[in-house]
């Protein structure tokens, strides 16, 4: 399996895993193995997937800094 389709399976999980802990939420029950498994999932997305952050984020950062 390819590192892309690994990613691709795990945002697929995760979806099906957010819609089932809204579901727990809705009806009140407790959802506490499914948001480690979020947590777990996401981990992971995040080792093969790092999301870096865009020029506009960076810049702004930056130009902050010298407001405060």
């Amino acid at each position: 399996m390819s590192k892309n389709q690994i990613i691709r399976s795990l945002r697929k999980e995760i979806r099906r895993l957010n819609l089932i802990i809204d579901v727990k939420i809705i009806k009140g029950q407790s959802y506490y193995n499914e948001s480690r498994r979020h947590k777990l999932l996401m981990a992971q997305l995040d080792r093969l997937a790092p999301q870096g952050h865009g020029w506009f984020s960076r810049s702004m950062s930056y130009i902050s800094m010298f407001m405060f």
